[in-house]
């Protein structure tokens, strides 16, 4: 196995530019593959080492896209990141399984916070169909030091525990009304900010116990930075190897 062979990304890569990919990689002449798809918990061999530490042990699993060489043998081609849970491992020299796989349907629920401002939404296999927008007034500095600064601060944390229960009640409104049943939940903003929320807030059905791992990055939850995070929730990470 060479060991020249270095891991560039990750490179976010939506399904459907994903797919098209994979379509390349079978129409290469004489191509053979192996495509492993390993459970949460996975161990990964020593050619795969060039892999930073967030896919060593990434929460969802694993996908592993190798060439047959007949000179070269087995070489690491590509390492993905999945969006949603590997459930069942696989082992196949086509990307049927794979594809199988990225077809399942998926309804989640989506949280987009920062301090002010805040986002809900439910999508259902990549599009939004429930979206709620809202903001609730959070000063964020104060000069002045003594009593005054005191007041400010016991006035910010009111305005921060108004702003989260204002976004938790209108997203537990809409989770709740939803007809089906959603799996899991994707977070957006600043990871203190979602911390601290979580801990205020009791969502339905345990959803918050529920949360996609690789939180959205956001700078103003919204109308389009829901699109965004559905965009990233149906996306892949993807690691390409090359000497």
């Amino acid at each position: 196995m060479p060991t020249e062979l270095t891991a560039t990304g990750p490179k976010l890569t939506h399904r459907s530019a994903l797919l098209e990919r994979l379509v390349d990689f079978e129409i290469e002449p004489g191509a053979e593959f192996v495509v492993e798809m390993l459970l949460p918990g996975y161990s990964l061999g020593e050619e795969w080492v060039s892999l930073p530490r967030s896919a060593q042990d990434f929460e969802n699993g694993i996908i592993l896209v190798s060439s047959v060489d007949k000179v070269a043998g087995v070489r690491p081609r590509l390492a993905l990141l999945p969006p949603f849970p590997i459930t069942d491992a696989s082992e196949a020299n086509s990307f049927d399984y794979f594809r199988s796989f990225d077809s399942k349907h998926h309804t989640i629920a989506i949280i987009l916070l920062r301090l002010g401002h805040w986002a809900v939404g439910i999508a259902e296999d990549g599009k939004l169909v429930v979206t709620k927008t809202g903001s609730r007034y959070v000063k964020n500095q104060h000069r002045k030091g003594g009593q005054s600064s005191n007041r400010f601060r016991r006035g910010r944390e009111k305005w921060i525990r108004e702003l989260f229960d204002k976004a938790g009640e209108e997203a537990s409104v809409r989770f709740r009304d939803y007809p089906g049943h959603l799996e899991f939940l994707k977070l957006g903003g600043d990871r203190v900010v979602l911390g601290q929320f979580l801990k205020r807030i009791k969502l339905p059905d345990d959803l918050g116990d529920r949360a996609l791992p690789n939180r959205v990055a956001v700078d103003q939850p919204g109308r389009k930075a829901l699109d965004d995070a559905v965009r990233e929730a149906w996306s892949y990470r993807l690691f390409e190897f090359g000497e």
